[in-house]
């Protein structure tokens, strides 16, 4: 027998409580893609709990009281165990009351109060107090920490280009869970991506170093390098220019890519969940420009070079796989 629509609403809000009591971690984060992929019905609840917490940010970025409130709620329910209840079924009653317009995918609750953040179709940029500017593109979130010592953004989920206003009293640095990166130079491209963050150098040079502190490698202009944990290593060479032009035109420029990997990054653009089978589609691989603005296009380009089948079941729901060969 099927679960009832409302138990299934129940689980989803027990996850998103469960997501921000554990922690974000890589496990689990794929324990939830499991949980969501089991139905269109167990999705489609996902996405509504998703967007009670979207509206709640939107009224944090007019509120201070609205942000003391979420803290208080959030934060203390460890010590106040029953809270928990009241807290789920205010999200339950949002799910079931709230009108699906602002479906995000991936944007958990560590992220619901961040000091700068985007929708999927979002593309923001902030100019700071210390003159430098920041571009965020899709589903991205950061936090600023400036004092009279330094500089230094976090990057919560997503991707960031930053633009570093000379400083000679304040280094400036950009934070991730995998590591930190010091701007010796001006222009560069951070992206949050799975356990790894990836450093594209467009000008000048950083000193990226491992979470642990036991490797710091000088990225020059043109190099990208892979940070993680525990180690940092240079991964090959970019086009300063292309990634420019990319980021102005709202474009994903990838060559020889898996196929999930880029999917992953549309994802991160659009509203709604894409679905789809990361080992049957591994050996694909992708070489295109594609628009970020219009993600349904890029998945027909995409469609229209691989052997891959698209159903779209609602707006919030694509499964893509293999295009099945038929038997003669």
């Amino acid at each position: 027998m099927s679960e009832q629509p409302q138990t299934i609403d129940e689980q989803a809000a027990e996850w998103i409580l469960r997501l921000h009591e554990e922690g974000f971690t890589e496990g689990l984060r794929l324990e939830f893609e499991c949980w969501k992929r089991q139905s269109p019905q167990h999705a489609a609840s996902a996405l509504r709990m998703q967007d009670v917490i979207s509206r709640l940010q939107s009224l944090r970025e007019h509120s201070a009281p609205a942000k003391a409130a979420l803290n208080a709620a959030f934060r203390g329910r460890k010590a106040a165990p029953p809270r928990k209840h009241h807290v789920r079924a205010l999200l339950i009653v949002g799910c079931l009351t709230l009108p699906l317009t602002l479906l995000l995918q991936s944007h958990y609750p560590e992220l619901w109060l961040a000091d700068i953040s985007t929708g999927p179709t979002d593309w923001k940029t902030r100019r700071l107090a210390d003159n430098s500017s920041i571009t965020l593109s899709g589903t991205s979130a950061v936090n600023v920490h400036f004092d009279s010592k330094e500089r230094r953004i976090e990057l919560l989920q997503g991707e960031v280009l930053v633009d570093v206003a000379h400083d000679s009293t304040r280094p400036f640095f950009v934070q991730t869970a995998q590591g930190s990166m010091r701007a010796l130079g001006t222009r560069f491209v951070v992206k949050r991506q799975g356990d790894t963050t990836v450093l594209s150098m467009l000008q000048s040079r950083v000193a990226a170093q491992s979470m642990n502190e036991q490797q710091t490698v000088e990225v020059g202009a043109g190099s990208q390098a892979l940070i993680r944990r525990d180690a940092v290593e240079l991964s090959g060479t970019v086009s300063p220019a292309s990634i420019d032009e990319a980021w102005r035109r709202h474009q994903l420029v990838v060559e020889n890519q898996p196929l999930p990997q880029v999917l992953d990054e549309i994802s991160r653009h659009r509203r709604g969940h894409l679905q789809f089978d990361r080992t049957a589609l591994a050996s694909l691989r992708v070489s295109a420009v594609l628009p970020l603005d219009d993600t349904d296009r890029a998945l027909q380009l995409i469609a229209e070079t691989l052997t891959l089948q698209i159903k779209t079941y609602t707006p919030w729901l694509i499964v893509i796989s293999p295009l099945q060969q038929s038997k003669k």
